[in-house]
């Protein structure tokens, strides 16, 4: 299975964040988690230029690249319908 980051989805993409990549420094880390960014947490894609920019929560996240190339995300998966 090919792990998929934020960098290989386009915008309005509805994903679920499973981690970090192993690269990812130690502190943004921990920034990111302080702003939500935890393993099963749903996110949506918003934009990829200038920044990639994600809704987390009640929140809108810019990331520079090399930042949304180690957040390791999964496509969300649609609710059934009532």
């Amino acid at each position: 299975m090919t792990t998929k980051t934020l960098r290989d989805f386009p915008p309005g993409a509805r994903l679920i964040v499973r981690g970090f990549q192993s690269t990812l420094a130690p502190d943004l880390r921990g920034h990111l988690s302080a702003w939500g960014l935890t393993p099963g947490t749903p996110i949506t894609l918003l934009a990829q230029k200038p920044v990639t920019r994600i809704s987390v929560e009640h929140a809108e996240l810019a990331l520079e690249d090399v930042i949304a190339a180690a957040v390791l995300v999964d496509t969300a998966k649609e609710p059934a319908p009532a």
